[in-house]
C-alpha cells in the first residue's frame, strides 16, 4: 500500500514540475512519457509526441541530436547539454538538459529535464554565432577555423568552413598548428593553390584560436607579375617552383639542369627582384599592384 502511495506521489511530483521532462526509450529513441510542462511548452498533445521520436516530432535537428546522442553514449548521462529545440508556440528556442540513462524491467531509458535559457544574455550572443556561421559557410575562396584547446596534445575543430575543409584534407590540423606556432601569419600550399594563413588570438588565457585562409593567385597569375621584372622564361619558371615550395634539388630534377644551374639564376631572380631569400619572394609578388 505504501509503495502504491509512493508512486502516486512521484507521479504527481512528475507532473507538476515546472520544467519540460521527458522519458525516450533507448533502444528506438521514442518518447515514452513526457509531463504537463513539456506538452505546453513544445505546443504539443501527448498523443502527438508518444511512441514518436524527437526528430519525428520536429522538436530538434538531426545536427543537434546527434551531438547530443554522441555525448550520452560516452558516460550515459550528461549535464547541462545546451541544445536548440524547436517549439510550435515559440519557434527556435536554447534549452539546458540534464540526462540521465535508467534501467526500468529490463529496458532503457533516458529521463531527460529542460531548463529554457532562451532569454540569456549568453543565448543572444550563440543565436549572433549562428548567423556569423551562416554567414561564414557562404563565404569562397577564405578558410576559417575556430580551434579549441589549441595548446593541448588534442586540439579540436570546433568550425571550418569547406575552403578550410579542402585545405585540412592536405595539411592537418596539428601540422598547420606547428607551422604557424610563434607567428602571427605563414604562407600554406596546396596542390592547387597558396593560401596566406592568419594566426589570430583571443583574450590571454583563452583556449580559442582563430586560424582564416585566404587564397592566394595561381601559378598563372604569378607568371604574369614576374614578368614585370622582365625575368628570362627560365628564370620565371625557377621562380614560380620556388614560391611554390619546391628545393633546389626539385627544380634541378624538374627542369633537367643541375642544382648550381638553379642557385645561379636564384641569385639573378632576387637580386633583379630586390628580395635576399626565398622566404621574401611571394610577399614580394603579393605587393604588385
Amino acid at each position: 500500500m505504501a509503495g502504491k502511495k509512493q508512486t502516486g506521489f512521484l507521479d504527481k511530483l512528475f507532473q507538476l514540475s515546472p520544467n519540460p521532462i521527458s522519458v525516450v526509450k533507448v533502444s528506438d529513441a521514442t518518447f515514452v512519457d513526457v509531463n504537463n510542462a513539456f506538452t505546453t511548452y513544445f505546443g504539443l498533445k501527448r498523443k502527438e509526441i508518444i511512441g514518436r521520436t524527437p526528430l519525428e516530432v520536429g522538436l530538434i535537428s538531426a545536427e543537434e541530436r546527434l551531438i547530443y546522442q554522441i555525448k550520452l553514449k560516452k558516460t550515459g548521462y550528461d549535464r547541462s547539454i545546451l541544445a536548440k529545440v524547436t517549439s510550435k508556440k515559440k519557434g527556435a528556442c536554447y534549452m539546458l538538459f540534464n540526462t540521465k540513462r535508467m534501467k526500468v524491467d529490463g529496458h532503457s531509458y533516458y529521463l531527460s529535464i529542460g531548463t529554457d535559457i532562451s532569454t540569456m544574455d549568453f543565448i543572444q550572443k550563440a543565436q549572433q554565432f549562428d548567423n556569423l556561421i551562416q554567414s561564414l559557410d557562404a563565404v569562397k575562396e577564405t578558410g576559417v577555423m575556430f580551434i579549441r584547446n589549441y595548446e593541448k596534445k588534442n586540439p579540436s575543430i570546433v568550425y571550418a568552413n569547406q575552403e578550410a575543409q579542402n585545405v585540412l584534407k592536405i595539411n592537418p590540423l596539428k601540422k598547420i598548428l606547428k607551422m604557424i606556432q610563434g607567428q602571427e601569419s605563414i604562407f600554406l600550399k596546396t596542390p592547387e593553390f597558396i593560401y596566406y594563413v592568419r594566426n589570430i588570438f583571443c583574450q590571454d588565457g583563452s583556449p580559442w584560436k582563430f586560424i582564416f585562409m585566404r587564397r592566394l593567385i595561381d601559378a598563372t597569375c604569378m607568371t604574369q607579375k614576374l614578368k614585370e621584372f622582365n625575368l628570362t622564361s627560365r628564370e620565371c619558371q625557377i621562380a614560380v617552383m620556388v614560391t611554390y615550395g619546391h628545393s633546389n634539388g626539385d627544380i634541378a630534377k624538374n627542369l633537367c639542369i643541375s642544382q648550381f644551374t638553379v642557385k645561379d639564376h636564384l641569385k639573378s631572380i632576387f637580386k633583379i627582384i630586390g628580395v635576399h631569400k626565398r622566404s621574401e619572394l611571394f610577399s614580394k609578388l603579393l605587393s604588385i599592384s
